[in-house]
């Protein structure tokens, strides 16, 4: 399986930052979604597993491996019945509060919301850097744990420092 492309995946980023319910959008229809944003109307099932479980990582203030992306994208492919649309399903629509079905963060019906979760969703995308194999953003708020008081302090750590 091949490795997804630094510039894909920037792609990517840059375009949800730009239009956040592009996630909701990829909860539903990862496929079409990364394709519209990639111009390329033939995208794999790997690719597209690459990119939600990437995008997943660093909008939860995680950083991404990318030399080792593929083989983890293939291993929760393998736990969601090997269906990009379970896998983006299972880790974007968790991430979101649902997704776009259950009126999520990011869901049509509601653009403008800007809840503390999802205003840390965007400053964890928005701050990705690329480098030395790796996509991280190194003033993320990590939510893998949840949102709780620590990502309160460093929201309020990231708003008084500027």
């Amino acid at each position: 399986m091949a490795g997804l492309s630094d510039a894909i995946l920037q792609q990517v980023i840059s375009s949800v930052v730009s239009n956040p319910s592009l996630l909701s959008n990829m909860v539903e229809h990862p496929y079409s979604t990364i394709g519209n944003i990639t111009n390329n109307n033939n995208v794999s099932s790997e690719e597209a597993s690459q990119v939600v479980t990437a995008l997943t990582q660093l909008a939860g203030g995680q950083s991404v491996n990318m030399g080792s992306l593929a083989g983890t994208a293939s291993q929760l492919m393998g736990q969601n019945n090997n269906s990009v649309h379970s896998l983006a399903s299972s880790l974007l629509g968790n991430l979101l509060g649902g997704g776009a079905t259950s009126g999520g963060l990011f869901s049509a019906a509601q653009p403008a919301q800007q809840t503390g979760l999802s205003a840390n969703i965007l400053s964890n995308l928005a701050g990705v850097a690329f480098g030395g194999g790796m996509a991280q953003n190194k003033q993320a708020i990590d939510l893998s744990d949840g949102f709780g008081l620590d990502d309160l302090i460093g929201i309020a750590g990231m708003l008084f420092r500027r």
